[in-house]
């Protein structure tokens, strides 16, 4: 947490020394994931950017408590570039120029409503949100049966539905939720 607490700093402060070992930490298995998934040396440098970007524009609108910054940086690296994989038109004579300040304000958005729902999926259950976990990633009624040791399908259905109905719960009561439907974001 303290080495956290540091880069969060060092990024706010402009601390070149400390934002290096972030790069020379943190930017080498950026690079690893991104050409494993089809991207080239130099995309990963323009999404390691965006990220500390994103992380800087955040913190100082509001800090937050980041438990692993390795971690934190890593997965919105892996969220942009993913964004980015959605976004890629493939037109041999048509080249799109995409608005910077635009493609990162969207970015965020997406990435706060993903931490909101990270926020309550985190208040379910252990149960629930390992069967939920399990069932999102694409599982079927019968493999989770077999996983979770329930009696029967008509069980482990009603158990999703239950986790997923106390999950929608959570979000549609939060007051930040309201004020996002109220203005149209969602």
């Amino acid at each position: 947490m303290e080495n956290t607490e540091r880069y969060i700093n060092a990024l706010l402060n402009g601390e070149d020394s400390v934002i290096k070992e972030i790069y020379s930490k943190i930017y080498p298995k950026v690079v690893s994931y991104i050409v494993s998934k089809n991207g080239r040396s130099d995309d990963s440098l323009d999404v390691f950017q965006d990220a500390l970007m994103y992380i800087i524009v955040t913190q100082k609108e509001k800090r937050t408590t980041i438990v692993s910054f390795e971690a934190y940086l890593f997965v919105v690296c892996k969220n942009i570039w993913k964004k980015k994989l959605d976004n890629k038109v493939i037109k041999a004579d048509l080249i799109t120029l995409v608005d910077k300040e635009t493609e990162l304000s969207s970015f965020i958005v997406e990435q706060k409503s993903f931490e909101f729902y990270m926020k309550k999926f985190d208040l379910l259950s252990t149960n629930c949100k390992e069967i939920l976990s399990v069932y999102f990633n694409g599982a079927t009624y019968e493999e989770l049966l077999i996983e979770f040791s329930y009696g029967t399908i008509n069980t482990i259905r009603q158990r999703v539905f239950k986790c997923r109905s106390k999950l929608i719960e959570l979000i549609k009561g939060d007051v930040e939720f309201q004020k996002i439907m109220k203005w149209g974001v969602i």
